[in-house]
Order: C-alpha cells, then structure tokens, then sequence
C-alpha cells in the first residue's frame, strides 16, 4: 500500500497541513526542528508525492509541450536544453514530441499534448508557414518559432564572405524540396548569389536529407563533378559533418579544395574539424524568449516569434583563421 501524508504527519508527529507546508515550501513557515522530523519520515517511509493528485488539486499540470522535426540534429538538440533548463527554472516539466518532419503527425501530437492539458507548447513546424489557425480553438497557448528573415540575411551574409575570399563558384547544400525551411534557404542562396553577380547552376544544388548521411550523400553529388564549386553553404552542422567526412575520404581538405559555411552555428561547428564558419543562432535566448512567451497569457492562443539575431561566425572552414578554444573544466 502506498504511503500518504497521514502516515508521514503520524511519523513526524506534526499535522498533515504541516507535511505539506513543507512539501510545498509554503504557504505558511515551519519550524527547523518539524521540518526536520518531516524529512526524516519522509526518507524512513519512502513517501513519494501523488503527482496526479496535486494536478487536480491545483488545477494545471506544470507540464510544458514541444514539438520539433528531430531532437537528434544538433539545432534541436541545443534549443531542447536551453528549454528545458529555462522551463525548469520556472518550475515546468517538458514533454518533448517529435514530428519527424511530417506537418500532419505534428499536428496530431498538438492535439495529444493539449489532450494531456499542458499549459502551453513551444512548436517548431515542420512548415511553419502553414496555417494554425484552427490551434486557437484548443484553449492551449502556442508559441510558433519561425526565423524567415534570418535564411534570407544569413545567405546574403554567407555569399559576401565567400566572395571577400574569392570564390566565384558557389554550390548550396540544402534539405529536400518539400521543408519549407530548406525551400526558404534554397530561394534566398540563389538571390543572393544572382545579386552578387555570380552565376547559379542547377548542378551545385544538392537536396538531400537533413542528417549527416545527407551531408555525406550530397558532398559525393556535388564534389563528384566535373567543374564543382569551390565553395559551399550548407543548411545544417548536422549535414556539414556528413559533407567534412566525405571531403576526407577523397584526399581533399577544406577550405583549400572546397570552402563551407553553415547556417546554423551549434556547439557542433565550433569542435569540427576544422571548425566550421557559421550564420550563428542565439539559441538560448530564443529558446528562453519562446518560454516566456507561452507563459505570459494563457489564453493568447497561437503566436509567432520571430527573433532575427545571428551572427556570421568566421572560423577555419571559409579560410579563416582558426579559434583558440580555452581550457576545459574538468567533469
């Protein structure tokens, strides 16, 4: 049988309400010695709170949902943390559901999530241009992150870079046809190289998935040919990897034989090798900005953030010079 606050008060010898002031911490204070008494029963009898209990006596779940394409990809992986950290620092737990790039599965896990009453959700859309109107009436706030100036401003920035080392050959790395997000970066690379006065060629295009399988596969499509460019943006560290991997294998290096540029920035490209120039993402401050965002108004309904801040981060991949990486705390 499982152990109630009855049996911690009765060990203690304090009042249930005592037991819960200080579970709780609060609302009313209890003196160092019954508190004491109460966390001693509590260890003795191995009492452990009734989560489910607490939820209807309080009538919300503490619980927080976010929805993303892939946890494993560095991008998502990093935004997870910082969420989690900063959704825990509020005193919320997060439910973290994968869409695996599918807008109808994401959906469906909306509707999962709001099913097991979170008090918000964090989305970032597989399309995020698609519309969520219908989300309103779930009576759940969420927040919808979506960057579209920063593909547009992150290309163009990612082009000048190449052009200032002289690189007039300029190839893309993107995701498939049907990611919005990959569509948006493919729109902005071709502008922004036709603004620059270069040329743009079908062939220095590769779709591939979004994964370091795809970066591998898509380095082999584009280094295989015979005039390839001479440098190359690709859409995620992730594929960038998979692309460095490839190079290896030919006998080529970057950047001497083909310079990159990533458009994501994670803690991932800092300790590639070499470390990867990248169109750089605050993630912890849009990760936190989405939280507290989602918890401002309950009942706000669906909300776009759109924070546009990046940074072109100049490393060893576009020919800059390495960064001195400092000493690293022990575990």
């Amino acid at each position: 049988m499982a152990v109630t606050r009855d049996d911690v008060a009765r060990a203690a010898g304090v009042s249930t309400a005592v037991v819960s002031y200080v579970l709780n911490d609060g609302p009313r204070g209890v003196s160092v010695e019954s508190r004491q008494r109460v966390l001693a029963a509590i260890r003795e009898l191995g009492y452990r709170r009734d989560g489910v209990a607490r939820f209807l006596r309080l009538g919300r779940t503490q619980s927080l949902g976010l929805v993303l394409p892939d946890p494993a990809l560095p991008y998502f992986a990093e935004f997870t943390k910082h969420l989690m950290a900063a959704a825990g620092n509020a005193d919320r737990q997060t439910l973290l559901a994968c869409s695996e790039w599918d807008p109808q599965r994401e959906r469906a896990l909306i509707g999962e999530l709001v099913e097991r009453r979170v008090e918000g959700i964090v989305l970032l859309s597989a399309d995020p241009s698609q519309d969520f109107a219908d989300l309103d009436v779930s009576g759940v706030p969420i927040v919808v992150v979506d960057r579209p100036e920063v593909a547009r401003r992150g290309a163009y920035a990612a082009i000048a870079h190449f052009v200032e080392h002289g690189h007039s050959a300029l190839g893309l790395l993107a995701g498939p046809a049907d990611l919005e997000a990959s569509r948006r970066r493919t729109v902005a690379w071709r502008t922004a190289v036709e603004d620059a006065g270069l040329p743009t060629r079908s062939e220095w295009v590769a779709r591939v998935e979004v994964s370091r399988r795809g970066g591998y596969a898509g380095a082999r499509l584009l280094l295989d040919l015979d005039a390839p460019p001479s440098a190359v943006f690709i859409e995620s560290d992730a594929q960038a990897q998979g692309f460095l991997r490839a190079v290896h294998e030919r006998g080529l290096s970057v950047p001497r034989d083909c310079a990159v540029i990533t458009s994501e920035g994670t803690e991932q490209a800092l300790f590639s090798v070499p470390s990867l120039t990248s169109v750089e993402q605050p993630t912890g401050e849009i990760a936190r900005s989405a939280l507290a965002l989602v918890l401002e108004d309950p009942g706000a309904g669906v909300r776009w953030m759109s924070d546009e801040q990046f940074t072109l981060v100049r490393r060893g991949s576009c020919g800059c010079p390495e960064p001195v990486i400092g000493p690293v705390a022990p575990a």
